[in-house]
C-alpha cells in the first residue's frame, strides 16, 4: 500500500505540486501573518515604553558623567596653580635640589590622590626630557617612542586638553586616556605638563546589572563602560560605526538596534560637549529582558497558531486535489499508458521549451567559436614570432592565418618596439600595479593610432616595460612611402604618450617588410636596437637598421674615477663616495654611451669595489645576501635612478659594515674623551692631545669621533661648554666675562659664539631664563 501510495504521488507534474502550494499559501500565510503581528506588535509597544521611560534616566546620567569630568577637570586647574609648578622647573637640577624634588614629589602625591577619577599624575619637563610620578619617581625618558609621544603633546596649540593616544611611559601599561594641562597653564611658552591619567573604572555610569552602557570620548574611544557592557565586547565596534554616520552636537539623541547573541540590543545615545569635543554616552538594554513579561503568552499564542496551520493544511489538500483532477485526467489522455513516472512540464510547452532549447545550445556554440578566433589567431602569431613555428614556411603560415580570417597576402608590415620609462621624482614612484596600469594604457593607445596606418595591428607586452606593435599594412604604397609614414607615426605615438599620460619613451622603428617570416628577425633587431638609446628619461625615436650600424661605437672608460670612488668608499665617506659616483655617470653620459654601455660600467665599479672589500676582509656575499643586484640594475632606464640604486642597495650597506666593524678599542678610546671633556671642560682640551695619548693618528681618531657620537670633535666640545655657560648665566650672577674665562674663552669670541648658536646675547638669554634679573630690571 505504502509503495503504491509513493508511485502515485511521484507520477505527478509541477502543476499538481504547484495547485497544493498555492492553497496552502492561501490559507496558511494569512494565519501565520495574524499571528505574527499580534505578538510583533505586543513586544513593539513594551520597547517602545521603555524607551520612553528611559530617556530621562540616560539624560541624568550623562549630567552625573558631566558633572565628574568637570570637577576633575577643576580639580587640575586649581592644582596646577601651585607655587612648586613654576616655569623655574624647567632648569632645576633635581639630582641636587633633593628637597626641592621631594616637595614636588610630594605634591604629585597629593594630586593623584585628590579626586577618584585620577588613576596616575605625571609631571613631564620637556626640556630636561624627564618624568615625575610619585610611584616611579624622577626618571628621564629614554624610550624613542615614549619621547616622542611625550613631545608631541606640547605641540598642541589648546592649554589643556583630553588625548587617549598617549600612552603610560616605562611600559606601566593602563588605559591611556589623559587630561593634558600644559605649564604654565595658557602660557605661550610652556615649560611641561601635568597629565592625569583617568581610571574608567571609576567613571559612574548609573547602570543597572541588566544595563549596557558606554562612555566615548570626542574621537569615539571606549572610556568607561557598565559591568554589563563587559558581555558584549563586540557591539562596540557596531556602536561606533552607527555613531559615525550621524551628525552630533551638544545634547543630540538617537535611537538604534544592534544584533547580539540571538537577541537584539536597544541602544539610546546622548551626546554632549566635553574638553572642546562631542563626547557620547551611549546606554543599551537587550530586548529580551524588555520582553520578559510577555513571556507566559508565548505559549497560547503558539498553541492557536498551531492548530490553526493543522486546519488550514487539512484544508489546502482537499481544495488542491479538487482543483487539480480535471488537469491530471489530461495527462494521462497524453501518456497514452506509457509508464513515465514524472511530467514536469506542460505538455503543450514541452516541444516549445525543446526548441528553445536546441536553439540556445547553437547560439552559444556559435558565440564561443567568434570569441575564440581572435585568441587562437594571436596565440599563433606569437607562438611564429617566438620561433617556435620557425618551420612553417609563408605558404603555411598565410594559410593558417586565413582559416583564423586574417590574410598577410599583399601584405607589408611593420614593428614598432616601445619602452616606457619611470616617471621624475616630483611625481613620485610607480608601484607594480600603477606601472601595469599605464603599459596597458600605452598597449591600446599605440594601437588605435597604428590602426590609421595599418589594416591590422597584434600587439606583445614583455611584461618588463616594453612592448612590441606589429602592423599589416595593405601592399598598395611603395616602401619608401611607406617608411615615411611610418617614421611620422612613430614621431606622433612619442608625443601622444607624452601630453596623454605624462610618460617618457623610447620607440624603435624596423620595417618595412614584404615577407612575413622576416618579421621575427626584425622583431629581434628593434629589441636589441632598444638599449642603445641615450641613457636618459628622454623621449627617443630610434631607428633598429641606423642604431645597429653604430652598435661599435668605443665609449671611454674611467679608470681613475673607478679608484678613487674605491678608495673614498674604503673610508667610510659615504657623501664623497656618491658625489663621485655622479660624476662617474656624467661622464660616461658625455662620451655618448648607451644604455647597455652605462649598466656594464655600473657592474665594472661594483665587481671592482667587490674585489676591494674581500681584499680589505670584508665577504661582499654576506653583506649583499639575497639581492638581485645585476637583475635590479638592468631594469633601471636613466641615469639618476642608477645612481640612487647605486647609493641605496651598494654604498649604504657597505658604509654600514664598515660602521660595525670599528675595532672595540677605538670605542674605548671615544668613550674616555667624552668622559674627560664632560669633567674637564673648562681647560683647553685639543683632539690632537687625545690622539697622541691613544697613539692613534689625528684623522683616524677624528672619523671615529664623528661617526660614533654624530659630530665633530669641536662641536661636541662647544655644546659642552655653551651649556655650562647657560646653566650659570641663569643660576648664577657672575659677570659674563668670568663665565667665559671659566671655560677657557675669550670674552669677544664668547659673545660672538653664543649669539651664533642660541640667537641672543649672553645677557640678553640671563634676562629672558633669569627671574631675578628679569625682576629687576622690570622693577
Amino acid at each position: 500500500m505504502g509503495k503504491e501510495w509513493t508511485r502515485k504521488l511521484a507520477s505527478k507534474g509541477i502543476m499538481y505540486w504547484k495547485t497544493i502550494a498555492l492553497a496552502i499559501l492561501l490559507t496558511c500565510v494569512p494565519i501565520s501573518i495574524v499571528s505574527f503581528i499580534s505578538w510583533h506588535v505586543g513586544n513593539q509597544y513594551l520597547i517602545r515604553q521603555h524607551q520612553q521611560n528611559n530617556e530621562e534616566l540616560v539624560k541624568d546620567t550623562v549630567r552625573q558623567i558631566d558633572e565628574q569630568f568637570s570637577q576633575l577637570v577643576q580639580y587640575a586647574l586649581h592644582m596646577i596653580s601651585n607655587p612648586i609648578l613654576k616655569p623655574s622647573l624647567a632648569d632645576t637640577n633635581f639630582v641636587d635640589q633633593f628637597e626641592k624634588t621631594q616637595e614636588l614629589s610630594d605634591t604629585m602625591y597629593f594630586i593623584e590622590n585628590g579626586d577618584p577619577l585620577i588613576d596616575q599624575a605625571y609631571l613631564y619637563v620637556e626640556k630636561q626630557n624627564k618624568i615625575m610620578q610619585p610611584m616611579l619617581g624622577l626618571r628621564p625618558l629614554e624610550d624613542q617612542a615614549d619621547r616622542a609621544a611625550w613631545k608631541n603633546i606640547m605641540q598642541v596649540e589648546k592649554g589643556i586638553f583630553w588625548t587617549n593616544h598617549l600612552a603610560r611611559p616605562f611600559h606601566q601599561g593602563g588605559s591611556s586616556h589623559a587630561i593634558v594641562m600644559k605649564l604654565p597653564f595658557n602660557s605661550q611658552k610652556p615649560y611641561g605638563a601635568l597629565v592625569l591619567y583617568v581610571n574608567p573604572a571609576k567613571v559612574n555610569l548609573n547602570a543597572n546589572s541588566e544595563q549596557v552602557a558606554f562612555v566615548l570620548d570626542g574621537e569615539d574611544t571606549l572610556v568607561g563602560q557598565s559591568d554589563a557592557s563587559k558581555q558584549y565586547p563586540e557591539v562596540i565596534p557596531d556602536i561606533q560605526g552607527v555613531l559615525n554616520t550621524i551628525k552630533r552636537s551638544y545634547d543630540t539623541q538617537s535611537h538604534f538596534q544592534l544584533p547580539i547573541e540571538d537577541d537584539k540590543l536597544l541602544v539610546s545615545t546622548v551626546s554632549f560637549e566635553k574638553m572642546g569635543g562631542i563626547w557620547t554616552f551611549v546606554s543599551g538594554t537587550p530586548s529580551s529582558a524588555i520582553t520578559a513579561p510577555t513571556g507566559p503568552y508565548k505559549h497560547v499564542v503558539l498553541v492557536y497558531w498551531g492548530v490553526s496551520l493543522l486546519l488550514a493544511l487539512a484544508l489546502s489538500w482537499f481544495a488542491s486535489k479538487r482543483m487539480y483532477r480535471p488537469i491530471g485526467w489530461m495527462v494521462d489522455l497524453f501518456r497514452e499508458g506509457k509508464a513515465e513516472t514524472t511530467i514536469e512540464n506542460n505538455e503543450l510547452k514541452y516541444i516549445e521549451e525543446k526548441w528553445r532549447q536546441h536553439r540556445s545550445v547553437n547560439q552559444t556554440l556559435q558565440s564561443n567559436l567568434n570569441q575564440s578566433i581572435p585568441k587562437v589567431r594571436e596565440a599563433l602569431i606569437n607562438q611564429f614570432l617566438s620561433g617556435q613555428a620557425a618551420h612553417l614556411t609563408e605558404s603555411e603560415i598565410s594559410e593558417k592565418l586565413q582559416g583564423l580570417k586574417l590574410d598577410i597576402t599583399q601584405q607589408h608590415f611593420f614593428i614598432n618596439v616601445c619602452q616606457i620609462h619611470s616617471l621624475s621624482k616630483d611625481r613620485g614612484q610607480l608601484t607594480a600595479k600603477d606601472h601595469q596600469l599605464l603599459t596597458y594604457a600605452a598597449i591600446n593607445l599605440l594601437h588605435e593610432m597604428s590602426e590609421r596606418l595599418a589594416s591590422y595591428v597584434h600587439t606583445i607586452d614583455f611584461m618588463d616595460g616594453s612592448f612590441a606593435v606589429i602592423g599589416f599594412v595593405p601592399a598598395a604604397s611603395p616602401v619608401k612611402d611607406l617608411k615615411s609614414l611610418l617614421m611620422e607615426l612613430s614621431t606622433d605615438m612619442i608625443d601622444t604618450l607624452r601630453d596623454v599620460l605624462s610618460m617618457p619613451a623610447t620607440i624603435v622603428v624596423n620595417g618595412p617588410t614584404e615577407v612575413w617570416t622576416n618579421v621575427p628577425y626584425l622583431l629581434a633587431q628593434a629589441r636589441r636596437a632598444l638599449s642603445y638609446r641615450s641613457f636618459t628619461s628622454a623621449s627617443q625615436l630610434l631607428e633598429a637598421a641606423v642604431v645597429l650600424k653604430q652598435a661599435n661605437l668605443e665609449v671611454e672608460f674611467h679608470f681613475e674615477l673607478e679608484q678613487e670612488f674605491t678608495h673614498t668608499l674604503n673610508l667610510g665617506l659615504e657623501k664623497e663616495a656618491v658625489e663621485i659616483l655622479i660624476r662617474f655617470v656624467e661622464a660616461l653620459q658625455n662620451d655618448g654611451a648607451p644604455e647597455w654601455v652605462v649598466h656594464q660600467g655600473l657592474t665594472r665599479l661594483r665587481n671592482n669595489l667587490f674585489r676591494s672589500m674581500i681584499q680589505s676582509n670584508h665577504n661582499p656575499y654576506a653583506i649583499y645576501d639575497g639581492m638581485k643586484l645585476q637583475e635590479e640594475l638592468e631594469e633601471l632606464r636613466d641615469a639618476n635612478a642608477c645612481i640612487e640604486w647605486f647609493h641605496a642597495k651598494i654604498i649604504k650597506p657597505y658604509i654600514d659594515a664598515l660602521n660595525r666593524s670599528y675595532h672595540q678599542s677605538m670605542k674605548h678610546i671615544v668613550d674616555e674623551i667624552i668622559q674627560t671633556i664632560n669633567v674637564n671642560y673648562m681647560s683647553d682640551l685639543s683632539l690632537e692631545t687625545f690622539a697622541m695619548e691613544a697613539d692613534v693618528s689625528v684623522s683616524q681618531l677624528s672619523k671615529a669621533f664623528r661617526q660614533m657620537i654624530g659630530s665633530n670633535y669641536i662641536d661636541y666640545l662647544t655644546s659642552i661648554k655653551i651649556s655650562h655657560c647657560k646653566k650659570l648665566l641663569v643660576t648664577t650672577d657672575m659677570k659674563i666675562s668670568d663665565i667665559a674665562k671659566a671655560v677657557s674663552y675669550q670674552p669677544p669670541y664668547f659673545n660672538r659664539m653664543f649669539k651664533k648658536l642660541e640667537g641672543m646675547t649672553p645677557g640678553q638669554y640671563r634676562e629672558q631664563f633669569n627671574p631675578v634679573i628679569g625682576d629687576k630690571k622690570q622693577a
